[in-house]
């Protein structure tokens, strides 16, 4: 059988299509000419500044300069299990990485979590990140000389074994259990019913330990969740007695990373092994739970705890999406379809349209874009406000419990919204967008599961709108307020308060739609309504003799809707602060064009806008969000290359730097494992239905007595041109 064969030998880009070339080196270039700011600038924009841009450079080019599978097509193509497989694969990339900066201890801060993220071209390993994240803030002095060192060095590796298979965000109903031994001064660990084993840790099927979450138990007394530090594996890899282990099975994404689950029969650990920092069991049984002795700060530490991972989230959805926008943009600059001449007698060579030029595919683009813009810079901003609180956090207490209802709604909305916008830009790239080797296929189906990780949009929303009914009531009693809800709350003191009468001006005109003042204030009053709405709502429900729980369910649309108002108007004014700080004049002027646009997709495409804005105004609205659109148009190519994404990190055939798409995606397909042989294995099974004498003819014709030029079987035509007159 011979092997296959393509003719790739010089394949190369050029301005000129040909057999070796699709003829679109020219594109992006051109595209670039068009840009009205300087590229460098806005990058250090997007960063904070030039220190993070070099900071993040150093840090992304850890990636760039490793040479494995990551950043590569075949990666796509990987089976997940055996010592080459994309397992083991990502492992290697992940240690190839990140090695030497682990054995000097080195520890990420402030924004270098979201760097690896900007950097990485595989799935990583998450199981360092949460676990280790629970041996530093849950154990003792003695226990992080036991195992912290460990676990920096890779020495050992772990899973965070928290969700269950019937329990996920409910942490007190968790059923697996942890049983003191007074006689042997040991834990036994349980998970009794099938739908108590863990599910989902990641990196648990490669982990040699985990972190587990468990109902403590003494003398048949429950003293709630606690936190057990499990050995999984001997010396020899083998699982320990009583210890099932194993993965749950291939994802819709980021299948290099093993996702697991942990069955446990009766599992013994030692009474030292329950992380200790905030209580311990004494041998005799007795618990005893630490003082803190620090008025309150270990609340505020728990609220800092899980803002810094949902500041990570939101993060990262800035990064994912800014990722598809690039790719997306870059292809449907450099992708023509449709001649710009429609008149009929056109030939087939005549001018075609960019497709980012066809204003549904550009509102998409842009708005997908713009949205990445404002989520990375709110992200920029809680993360400078979470450095200053961890570093004092008196000084911001009073700030810190709607920071962290902000930070949930954020974590909801924008995980959410990415998701959804990832998929929105894949269809904005045709079949291309299919193919997992155009790189934004597989991006959004490895990001996905950030949607409903660590508490779905529902659950955030909610937590955020219960804030907000909090609020609502101190500003109605004439308590004051900290942070930014002080002054969009403040009229409800007010007993004859109707929101209808904050409302801004009726506008006269599209441009008024492109004014950020008139924009913050719009998006204020919308919270500041249905703040009011859903609070008479709920109380209506509540005189009327329902319980609160009952009230609060029925009104979960509502309630939601509203959690979603206060998020985006909180990311309007932080993006509108941001743009204004901006000290290079043609940078403010483009980034005022993107942050107007995401406040106008959310006006049209948006929630709770009903009976607060009339039909003309939305028709404002739009013809604004047509005007912006326009305007953003020659810059949208610099806008992506401002995120200075690698093409390494992108592994995109449609969205590489140069723009020769054509040739990377005949050269990927050449790389497909089904053409290996010029005759493919699965023809054998073919063969046996297939006329082998038929294909003899090899394009010959079906008739061989037939007179190729015989035209008589044809019918009349209507109309006979003849070629000489072409």
């Amino acid at each position: 059988m011979a092997p296959f064969s393509a003719d790739t030998s010089n394949v190369h880009g050029s301005e000129v299509p040909s057999w070796d070339s699709g003829g679109t080196a020219g594109i992006l270039p051109a595209e670039r000419a068009k840009a009205s700011f300087d590229v460098e600038k806005m990058t250090n924009f997007i960063d904070g500044g030039k220190k993070e841009t070099f900071r993040r450079r150093w840090i992304t080019g850890s990636t760039e300069e490793v040479e494995d599978m990551g950043g590569k097509s075949e990666r796509f193509d990987m089976p997940r299990e055996g010592d080459r497989g994309a397992i083991a694969e990502n492992f290697k990339h992940f240690m190839d990485v990140h090695k030497k900066h682990l054995d000097r201890f080195m520890v990420p801060k402030g924004r270098d979590m979201l760097y690896m993220t900007m950097g990485q071209t595989m799935g990583g390993y998450p199981g360092f990140g949460l676990f280790i994240t629970t041996v530093i803030g849950q154990s003792s002095p003695e226990q992080l000389g036991w195992w912290l060192g460990k676990t920096y060095g890779m020495q050992i590796t772990g899973a965070y074994a928290q969700t269950e298979l019937g329990h996920g965000s409910n942490v007190r109903g968790l059923q697996t259990t942890a049983h003191y031994d007074v006689e042997k001064h040991e834990f036994v660990l349980n998970t009794p019913t099938l739908d108590s084993m863990k599910w989902w840790p990641s990196s648990m099927a490669t982990a040699t330990h985990a972190v587990v979450y468990a109902q403590l138990i003494i003398k048949g007394k429950e003293y709630g969740v606690h936190v057990f530090m499990v050995q999984l594996r001997d010396e020899n890899l083998e699982p320990l007695e009583g210890i099932e282990v194993g993965d749950i099975g291939t994802k819709a994404g980021e299948n290099e990373v093993d996702i697991g689950y942990l069955r446990m029969k009766n599992v013994r650990v030692p009474r030292k092994h329950m992380f200790e920092k905030k209580s311990h069991v004494e041998p005799d049984g007795t618990y005893v739970k630490h003082s803190s002795g620090n008025g309150g700060a270990d609340d505020k530490t728990h609220y800092l705890t899980m803002m810094t991972a949902r500041v990570a989230l939101v993060a990262g959805a800035s990064v994912f999406l800014a990722k598809g926008a690039t790719i997306a943009i870059r292809y449907n600059a450099v992708r023509k379809q449709g001649f710009k001449n429609t008149q009929a007698g056109q030939s087939f060579k005549g001018e075609e349209n960019q497709i980012i030029d066809y204003k549904m595919n550009q509102y998409i683009l842009l708005k997908e874009l713009s949205l990445a813009f404002a989520i990375r810079i709110t992200s920029n901003w809680l993360s400078d406000k979470l450095e200053a609180i961890q570093q004092d956090p008196e000084a911001m207490g009073g700030e810190i419990p709607e920071l962290h209802a902000s930070a949930a709604g954020l974590k909801g909305f924008c995980c959410n919204a990415a998701a959804i916008g990832l998929e929105e830009l894949r269809k904005c790239c045709g079949g291309a967008g299919y193919l997992l080797a155009s790189g934004i296929a597989p991006l959004e189906a490895d990001y996905k599961w950030r949607a409903t990780a660590e508490g779905d949009t529902t659950v955030m929303l909610l937590q955020t709108a219960r804030y907000l009914m909090k609020a609502a009531a101190a500003a109605v009693a004439g308590n004051p307020l900290p942070g930014s809800l002080a002054s969009a709350l403040s009229p409800l003191k007010d007993p004859n308060f109707d929101a209808f009468k904050t409302r801004p001006r009726l506008s006269t005109s599209w441009k008024e739609y492109t004014d950020l003042d008139f924009l913050l204030k719009l998006f204020e009053f919308r919270t500041l309504a249905q703040i009011q709405f859903l609070r008479k709502a709920l109380d209506s429900r509540l005189n009327a003799g329902q319980k609160y729980d009952e009230a609060w369910a029925e009104l979960t649309l509502k309630a939601c809707r509203t959690g979603q108002s206060h998020v985006m108007f909180f990311m309007l004014g932080k993006f509108i602060e941001m743009v204004r700080s901006c000290e290079d004049q043609e940078c403010q002027k483009v980034l005022t064009n993107v942050c107007v646009l995401f406040a106008l997709q959310d006006i049209i495409d948006g929630k709770q806008w009903g009976g607060l804005l009339g039909i003309e105004e939305l028709d404002h609205a739009e013809e604004a969000c047509n005007k912006v659109c326009s305007m953003l148009r020659p810059n949208a190519v610099a806008l992506v290359d401002a995120w200075d994404f690698h093409d390494k990190t992108l592994n995109s055939t449609i969205g590489r730097y140069d723009g020769n798409v054509y040739e990377a995606q005949y050269l990927a397909a050449v790389k497909s494992p089904l053409n290996k042989d010029s005759v493919p294995a699965y023809f054998d099974i073919y063969k046996q239905y297939l006329d082998l004498d038929f294909l003899k003819l090899r394009n010959g014709l079906c008739d061989e007595d037939l007179d190729p030029d015989d035209c008589s079987a044809y019918p009349e035509p209507e109309e006979k041109s003849v070629s000489a007159k072409l």
